[in-house]
């Protein structure tokens, strides 16, 4: 059974980590400045400036 769907494992794993660069991609193009998270926040997920932290 592996060996038949062996090939659709490999092609999902293949284009959940060309997702995961592409995103990463595209964050690294669309901010300009430095981001950090703030984990002292409410939501520490929202990326804010990194000279504002200091």
């Amino acid at each position: 059974m592996i060996r038949k769907y062996g090939w659709l494992i490999v092609f999902a794993v293949t284009v959940f980590i060309f997702d995961a660069l592409l995103i990463q991609w595209i964050e690294l193009l669309s901010t300009e400045t430095d981001k950090c998270r703030n984990m002292n926040s409410v939501n520490p997920l929202k990326l804010v400036n990194c000279s504002d932290l200091d």
